[in-house]
C-alpha cells in the first residue's frame, strides 16, 4: 500500500434505483509490503551474520544460536502477521440489501444481509478516542472495520451513512 493510500476502497457510488450505490471493501492496514519485510528479515540477518562472526573470533560461540532464533522469530512474526491480514470485509448496498461479507484470514466467508430501511449506523466512541463502528438493524449488531483506524472508522461510517441516506431518498422518490 502506498503512503497516505486508504486501506479501503470505493468500487461504485450510483445514483440510480435499485443499482448499487455503495461497494466499500475493507482491508486490514499493512506497514510493510511482503517485498520490504523479506528485504528486511534479509538486512538483518546479514547483520546478525556480521556479528555472529564476530562472536566466533573472540570465542562466544554460544551466542551465535540466539541470533539465528532472532531471525527466525521476526521472519515468524512477519509471516504470522501477513497471514492474518489475508482477509477482508465488504459491504455492498444494493436491490433492497444492505450486505455485509467477513471473510477470515483463512478463507471463510460470513455474509449477513440487512434491510436498509431499518439499518442504523452507530460509532460508539471510548474515553480513550477509540471509535467501534457497527451497523444495527433489528435487533442485530454487526461491528465494521475492526482492523481499520479509529479516523478511518469515521471516515467509512459517515460513508455508509451517506449510501444509507441517498438509498432512503431515491426510494420515497420513486413511491411518490
Amino acid at each position: 500500500m502506498k503512503f497516505g493510500q486508504k486501506p479501503w476502497r470505493v468500487k461504485g457510488l450510483r445514483r440510480k434505483h435499485r443499482a448499487v450505490l455503495l461497494d466499500v471493501t475493507l482491508t486490514p492496514n499493512r506497514s510493510l509490503s511482503r517485498d520490504h519485510a523479506r528485504t528486511l528479515v534479509l538486512v538483518v540477518g546479514a547483520l546478525f551474520l556480521v556479528g555472529s562472526v564476530r562472536f566466533l573470533i573472540l570465542g562466544l560461540w554460544p551466542v551465535i544460536p540466539f541470533l539465528v532464533a532472532d531471525v527466525a522469530l521476526l521472519a515468524w512474526a512477519f509471516r504470522s502477521n501477513y497471514r492474518s491480514g489475508g482477509g477482508h470485509e465488504r459491504l455492498v448496498l444494493a436491490d433492497d440489501a444492505l450486505t455485509f461479507t467477513c471473510v477470515s484470514p483463512l478463507g471463510e466467508a460470513r455474509i449477513e444481509r440487512l434491510e436498509p430501511w431499518f439499518t442504523r449506523v452507530d460509532i460508539e466512541e471510548t474515553p480513550l478516542g477509540d471509535a467501534h463502528l457497527f451497523l444495527n438493524a433489528r435487533g442485530r449488531r454487526l461491528r465494521v472495520g475492526h482492523f481499520l483506524s479509529a479516523p478511518e472508522r469515521r471516515e467509512v461510517g459517515a460513508l455508509i451513512r451517506e449510501a444509507l441516506a441517498r438509498y432512503r431518498n431515491s426510494s420515497t422518490s420513486v413511491m411518490a
